[in-house]
């Protein structure tokens, strides 16, 4: 082995503590890539989320088939509304929606169903970020197609390396993730991840 220079040596060291320094001022968003620490999302990596009882937040940002942003506090305003956070990408979370709309189908109280993808489709080739809800929404319109759903699809942007991500506000980790919300706008049940559906569940 050839022993390094002083020189190189030197700037190895450079590099060293240019990169650690760098480290130390960690940003809470995916700019960086780096994952939020717990103090950045309120002294938890894994927020509680939402639970029964709780409000369900109205203000969050939501896109229709056509690409157009939604006043989501009108859509469920008054309404049992079962909504559903899948992601296109996992084809575990497309499969359940079929089964999601058969449990409703088969409930005995009124419900209505928003199918809700939580994440944007990668678009760098497409056009950047510009796009994004473009191309997701033909992603999720497709999937409606090809899986002959009947329910409403929509878009809605999650940036998880985010506190303030819908993922990190909301607190859920597991797609599909569904939150039953009764018609005065609370939380009825929360169902994480794949479910066996069995009436009385909606």
């Amino acid at each position: 082995m050839v022993p390094l220079s002083r020189s190189v040596r030197r700037l190895i060291v450079i590099a060293t503590l240019s990169v650690l320094a760098a480290g130390t001022q960690v940003l809470a968003d995916s700019k960086d890539g780096i994952f939020p620490s717990a103090d950045q999302v309120g002294g938890q990596v894994f927020p509680t989320g939402l639970k029964q009882g709780d409000a369900f937040p109205t203000d969050i940002d939501v896109f229709d088939e056509a690409s157009k942003k939604v006043d989501f506090a009108s859509a469920i305003k008054g309404k049992r509304t079962l909504v559903t956070f899948f992601i296109s990408a996992a084809p575990a979370s497309v499969s359940e929606l079929g089964k999601i709309l058969a449990a409703v189908e088969g409930a005995k109280q009124n419900t209505q169903v928003m199918f809700i993808n939580a994440d944007t489709v990668g678009v760098a080739l497409e056009g950047g970020a510009g796009t994004a809800i473009a191309e997701t929404v033909r992603t999720v319109t497709l999937i409606k197609r090809e899986n002959n759903l009947t329910a409403s699809m929509f878009v809605a942007p999650n940036d998880a390396l985010s506190p303030a991500g819908l993922s990190n506000r909301l607190g859920f980790r597991g797609l599909p993730t569904s939150y039953l919300i009764g018609a005065d706008g609370n939380v009825e049940k929360v169902f994480i991840g794949q479910h066996a559906w069995n009436r009385g569940d909606i």
